[in-house]
């Protein structure tokens, strides 16, 4: 029995060190997505601050201290653009690695990683999945830090205990010749999200009001989702709980 007790322990142990990875790389994620919006937001103004600058037309003999100053003005903006361009093409490099994914098959792996954390939380997990779902095509771990995001989100949501259910199935399309696809919903009994902060739930992450946490897990979702050409779409009324529902192309 104390072989198996240890046993035990050293996987509880194991699954907390993999949830704390999981959730450093939501912090680099979120970094990387916080810092494509920022220059973003500052390429713009950047953009017009250099057409005026030029259409100024500068000129001074060199004589005059101000040519040198006019010199310097142009190098910096020059160099901010070099700056904004560096972060963009860094953040371009985050697409995803396309192979076929086992939506069911990542939602049990999850389910075995937090349920300690759900357990002790008095969060109830229960899975309804279909079990012919197809595969999609997506980058597994990004999808495990898209799901694993919403499953400690709902978490948050239910501080003194609920049920969090998560539904996989297939959504045949409206028209002939659309492709089929994967919905995988993550229903929770918590506190709800008013419809102010749904609207921009999944877009900015500079527009985070959340007070607990990084605030950045949706956005993140949000960011996933599309690169998959995807869909991600919420459900919620305050005190009546959440459901968010992604939509995946099937294979």
């Amino acid at each position: 029995m104390s072989a198996i007790a240890i046993e035990k322990a050293r996987l509880y142990e194991r699954l907390v060190d993999v949830e704390e990875q999981l959730r450093r790389n939501e912090k680099l994620s979120a970094l990387g997505l916080l810092a494509a919006e920022v220059a973003h937001e500052i390429r713009n103004p950047l953009t017009v601050m250099k057409l005026l600058y030029h259409s100024l037309e500068l000129k001074f003999p060199e004589s005059d201290p101000r040519a040198k100053d006019v010199r310097i003005i142009d190098a910096k903006i020059e160099h901010l653009n070099k700056i904004v361009e560096q972060i963009l093409a860094f953040a371009r490099t985050t697409e995803p690695r396309m192979a076929p994914v086992n939506l069911n098959q990542l939602v049990d792996e999850l389910g075995l990683l937090v349920r300690h954390k759900l357990a002790n939380q008095n969060v109830r997990l229960v899975r309804q999945l279909q079990p012919d779902l197809p595969l999609v095509s997506g980058d597994a771990p990004q999808l495990e830090q898209a799901f694993l995001n919403l499953i400690l989100n709902a978490a948050e949501a239910m501080p003194d205990g609920g049920t969090l259910t998560i539904r996989s199935r297939l959504a045949r399309p409206a028209r002939s010749g659309s492709p089929a696809q994967a919905v995988v919903e993550f229903k929770d009994t918590g506190s709800g999200i008013s419809k102010e902060v749904q609207k921009r739930a999944f877009t900015s992450v500079l527009g985070t009001t959340k007070a607990k946490g990084t605030g950045l897990g949706l956005a993140i979702v949000g960011r996933i989702v599309e690169t998959h050409h995807g869909g991600v779409a919420i459900k919620s009324k305050v005190g009546q709980g959440t459901t968010i529902r992604i939509t995946l192309p099937a294979v």
